[in-house]
Formats: structure tokens, sequence, C-alpha cells
């Protein structure tokens, strides 16, 4: 059976492909299909560990073996069904010895034939090409250990607005996928004002200095967008539990707006999905959304962080940020998100933040006072609770916490 997609892959391998993962100045971090982005988040209850399971999902030219490269102990498994990008993953499992890595030529759909299971699925930008995402992600969900996660980045609607309008441009104007018709997409790409949404899409867009990116963006055959509510909907159909995005911020009014205004008082009485689907349209350029789900029979006790619960105090605050040290305060910043001050009693906390001393050992350490327990508790899950949902910080139990 012709496939459109799979031709596309074939004749524009993407993404870029990557001579040597070991030359300086290669980015070998993958969101969060890398543990060490989100491991904490995947897994707050214990240890992050180096044997795990990986399945790249979609890995296109380098993703599996930019994995196995980073983490020498751990199990990657690469499913593509574009031969010529897993030829790509060959070249670098050859050139770097990864005897870490499995590479297979194998449709997300027909995931099961692997006959095997995961700690991690890393899946990003692949579902949203698929005829069927639910069924893709059904197969991969099959592929879960009883505390598996997969990883999701799938395409946000409104962020994506301008580039799926010149796709109906050059959809009409009957574009192909010819080096012939790429330059036209350069030439045309020119044209647009500055403030057209495409304009804007492409003054941020990432994969765009190179041929098969135009492609990939512009003349896609087959591409579909998400919306918050869509993203959840997926998750659901597939049978799984939505665990958390990559990164918070976006989905949480702190930061976004003066907490004594009507509009914030008003999304705080939000539950959690009707808030997410709300701050995507306040946000209104959210390209991609970067989530992470689970088994419905895993214990959410394992993975939920509850700030209203006797162990809240008891938590291992981990920064997600760089602390900047001032005289009397500190800042931290994780860019592009924006750099959030701190001053008296919460950088007195900050500055004790090291990965191993509780929440309740930073505000002590720090020599607070309070009138009594309950105060001192409210005040730190109120500080928690906003750089948690800044995105700034992870909160673990101690037993995650290598001693």
């Amino acid at each position: 059976m012709n496939d459109p997609v799979r031709a596309q892959y074939e004749r524009w391998i993407y993404p870029e492909p990557i001579a040597d993962l070991a030359a300086p100045g290669v980015p070998l971090r993958l969101d969060g299909g890398d543990p060490d982005v989100l491991g904490r988040a995947y897994w707050p209850d214990r240890p992050l560990r180096e044997d795990l399971h990986i399945l790249v999902a979609g890995c296109g030219a380098n993703a599996a073996a930019r994995i196995a490269f980073r983490h020498p102990k751990a199990t990657v498994v690469g499913i593509d069904l574009s031969e010529a990008s897993l030829a790509h993953e060959r070249h670098l499992k050859a050139r770097h010895r990864l005897d870490n890595l499995t590479l297979r030529r194998c449709r997300i759909e027909d995931a099961q034939e692997l006959d095997r299971t995961f700690d991690l699925i890393d899946s990003s930008g692949v579902l949203h090409h698929l005829p069927d995402p639910a069924a893709g992600l059904k197969s991969l969900a099959g592929l879960l250990r009883p505390d598996g996660v997969v990883f999701l980045m799938l395409y946000g609607k409104y962020g994506r607005a301008g580039a799926y309008m010149a796709q109906e441009i050059f959809r009409a104007l009957g574009v192909g996928q010819s080096p012939d018709d790429v330059a036209f997409v350069k030439q045309a790409l020119a044209s647009f004002k500055v403030d057209h949404p495409v304009s804007v899409y492409r003054a941020t867009a990432e994969d765009l200095g190179y041929d098969a990116g135009i492609v990939d963006t512009f003349l896609h055959p087959q591409d579909r967008p998400f919306t918050v509510a869509a993203c959840l909907e997926l998750v659901d159909a597939a049978g799984l539990a939505f665990q958390g995005w990559m990164d918070n911020f976006y989905y949480y009014p702190e930061w976004q707006m003066p907490r004594d205004s009507a509009l914030f008082r008003r999304l705080e009485k939000l539950p959690d999905h009707e808030l997410w689907q709300v701050m995507e349209l306040f946000h209104g350029r959210i390209a991609r959304h970067c989530f992470y789900a689970c088994r419905r029979d895993r214990d959410p006790r394992t993975y939920r962080i509850g700030f209203d619960d006797d162990r809240f105090m008891h938590r291992v605050p981990i920064l997600r940020c760089k602390l900047v040290q001032g005289t009397d305060s500190v800042a931290l910043e994780r860019p592009p998100l924006p750099k959030i001050p701190l001053r008296g009693a919460h950088a007195a906390i900050a500055r004790l933040i090291d990965g191993r001393r509780t929440v309740l050992a930073c505000f002590r350490e720090a020599g607070l006072r309070a009138e009594s327990p309950e105060v001192a508790t409210s005040f730190c899950r109120g500080m928690f609770r906003d750089l948690w949902r800044l995105g700034y910080c992870f909160l673990v139990d101690p037993a995650a916490v290598a001693r």
C-alpha cells in the first residue's frame, strides 16, 4: 500500500542527521524523552535508575542513538517507518559502538510485534502524523511496564495556526515535495507580511533551516494539531492516566498576570483540566504540547504531587533551574521562561534547596519562625506550589534521594 508519510521520510530524512554525537556543541538532551530531563517527575517516589528499558517510537534519524549514547547502561530500542532514517541511526550506532541500541523498521501501530515491555517510551512528534493517533497510542500503552511512562510531543493547534494556513495555501496551489517545490515554498514564505501568523511562527520555529524541515512543516500530507482537550482525550482513549506537562509554566496562571486581577481569581477556581484549556487560549502560541502519561492501574500515590497531604513538608525539592545569588535576594533562571526574583523568607528557603533537604528542613534551617506549625506549612505550601506550577522545581519523596 502506498504510504505518503513513509515516502516523505524516505526522501526527506528528518530531523537533520547528526554526523557525530560526540562533536562539540551537539545537543544530546532530548526534552522529556531523556530520563535526565523529567525522570524526577515520572518517578518521584524512587531513585533514578540507569538500567532503564527505553523505546523511542518514531526515532527519526538521531533520537534513539542520542538516548543510547547518553545512557550507556540503558537498553534502547528505536523504531521508525523510514528505512532512510534508520540507516543513519545505524551509522551512529556503528560509529559510537552503541551495543545497547536495537533498531527496527516498524509502524507504531504494529509496536506490539516487538514483544517487549519498557520503563519509558518516547514518542515525540509522531502521533499527529498517524491516521489514527489513538490506535497508535494504544499500541504503545500495551508495551508499558506497570510503572512505565510514555512521553509525548504533539503539535499545538493555536501556536501552529500560521503553519496550517500556509499548508492550505500550498495545497491549493498543488505544491508537492520536489526540490523545486521546496524552493518555491522558501520564496513564497518571504512574501508574507511580518505580522502574518506564518511569519510569527517562523520567528520561533527551530527546524526551518534545512529543506527536510520545510517539507515537514509546510508540505506534510498528514498533519493534525491538538488542543489541550484533545491531548487529554487521546490519553483517555488509549486507556492511560495523564501525569503532567513537561513545562507547567504554560498551563498555570502564576507569573502570567497579577494575582489580584479578576482574571486570576476566576482562573484559580477552575479544576486543572479546565484551567489548562483556558491557559492554552490565554497564551495563544503553544506550538507543541509535551506531556507524559502512565497506566491507569499505577498507584497515584507513587506519582501525584499533593500539596495538601501529610507528606508535603517531608518532600524534597529539586530545582529545575539556575539559582543566582544576590546580596538580599535570589533569582531563579530557566530560559526562555521568565526570571523569578525571590526576597525575604522565600529567598532564605530557596538558598537551601540542594536536592537533599526536605521542605521542612529548608524552612527550619533558614532560621524562620512561624506562629504555629500550621502557619509554617501554609507558607511553604504556597511557595513550593508556585515553584512547581511554574515548572522551576520537582518535588520528590525522601526515598528518591540518593544518600
